[in-house]
């Protein structure tokens, strides 16, 4: 009974729901990467994680994480206008990426030292405008508990997304790689998202007006100003290792290094993605509430903690056997993968609660925090490479970093939510 009831709470049923959608997508992932990792060269994934990696780099500034702002208003018709207003925002921002790319892509290529992605530069813009607006889209769906049209949009998406990486490897195609279908999913996620959301953001397309969304924006300034810039630095930050290993030791181990990470975060990520949209959800209303918020962050922690070790226990038997499982040419994924664990695990537990960071608005203190923690993660793999050239001593400083400076987030943020203030005036 008392299991019964547990699961009726409308916390956990979010949860559930969200954690439905996310493992059916996972798993077809995790599948089809059994295929892909046979179809595909270490040299090609490298490629397809370079691309993803500039994507979510540039994606905060693509909406100036105003999408973050939609689930704060009490009233509808204030969250709409910060709808419509991030969209046009990432829109703008994708057709000028566009432009720039067009006049300047020599330039990038050379200075960036991307030119690996020369035949792929035009897509980075189609993908940040899709990846941006879905975003958009999710976290409207979070504010009106829709969140059956997430799950159904991340089923969407791996199902379109691997099944076209997979008959592209089979075709005669097979040069292009996984990028071309990451592009189709993530247009036929965006599609689903938009048909599933279309009646409740019709019902009140009458409160948009430009005067009413510069308000609403002007109202949550705080949110562009600071946490594009947190967004931005502490994506640079896991990034890191893709964009240096890149120039150190080539993408080769790029595509082994993201192997690892897709491996180690993606059963992590169907808990902790889910837990984080609701959990951002149920802590707006206790904030706008007389409610705890601390009491709430405890209870979210304990149960992380219990589940985290139902998750990562088999992860590190399992990272053992990997060369078995995608093939011989893989076989340093398992190696990777244990290095990044300890990080992750700690990471597990404090990211749910990085979404008190806009409720509180915290943002000045978080952006100092992670651009020391940025400047410490390239000094790790840096001294990695250029004392030792060394690739592994390079993931073993990054994730130790990686853990010290989460522990010191998680207690922060767990001191940060005894707090009762109004953050927005």
């Amino acid at each position: 009974m008392q299991l019964f009831s547990f699961l009726k709470k409308e916390f956990v049923k979010n949860v559930l729901t969200l954690i439905t959608g996310s493992a059916i997508s996972q798993i077809v992932i995790y599948a089809s990467i059994l295929v892909l990792t046979r179809l595909f060269s270490t040299e090609l994934f490298g490629i397809y994680i370079l691309f993803s990696s500039i994507i979510l780099i540039l994606k905060p500034i693509s909406t100036l994480q105003y999408e973050l702002a939609i689930i704060l208003p009490k009233d509808n018709k204030d969250a709409i206008n910060l709808f419509f207003f991030s969209i046009i925002f990432v829109l703008l921002f994708s057709a000028l990426l566009l432009i720039i790319i067009f006049f300047f892509k020599n330039n990038l290529l050379s200075v960036f030292e991307i030119s690996e992605l020369s035949d792929f530069i035009y897509l980075i813009p189609i993908s940040i405008f899709f990846f941006g607006s879905i975003s958009v889209f999710d976290y409207w769906n979070n504010r009106t508990s829709m969140f059956k049209n997430i799950s159904k949009g991340l089923i969407t998406k791996s199902i379109a997304m691997s099944s076209t990486q997979i008959a592209t490897g089979f075709s005669s195609f097979n040069y292009l790689g996984l990028i071309p279908g990451h592009i189709i999913g993530q247009l036929l996620q965006l599609l689903i998202l938009i048909k599933l959301s279309v009646k409740s953001i019709s019902n009140l397309m009458n409160e948009v007006t430009l005067k009413r969304m510069l308000h609403q924006a002007k109202k949550y300034k705080d949110i562009p100003f600071f946490n594009t810039l947190i967004n931005v630095t502490n994506n640079l930050s896991n990034e890191l290792p893709v964009l240096l290993i890149t120039a150190y030791f080539g993408l080769d181990n790029v595509g082994v290094y993201g192997l690892a990470v897709k491996f180690t975060r993606a059963p992590v990520g169907i808990i902790q993605q889910s837990v984080n949209q609701v959990f951002f959800n149920k802590a707006s209303k206790v904030f706008n509430s007389d409610d705890s918020l601390n009491d709430l962050v405890i209870r979210t922690s304990k149960n992380l903690l219990f589940i985290s070790f139902l998750i990562f226990t088999p992860l590190i038997i399992i990272s053992f056997y990997l060369d078995y499982i995608f093939g011989d040419i893989w076989v340093d994924v398992g190696l990777y993968s244990r290095i990044l664990i300890p990080w992750l695990f700690i990471a597990f537990l404090s990211n749910p609660l990085t979404s008190l960071i806009v409720i509180l608005n915290k943002q000045k203190t978080i952006l100092i925090f992670d651009s020391i923690t940025l400047v410490f993660r390239f000094l790790a793999m840096f001294i990695g490479y250029y004392f030792y050239n060394n690739i592994i001593i390079s993931l073993i400083l990054f994730s130790g970093v990686g853990m010290l400076f989460n522990i010191l987030i998680f207690f922060y943020l767990l001191k940060t939510s005894k707090e009762k203030k109004i953050a927005y005036q």
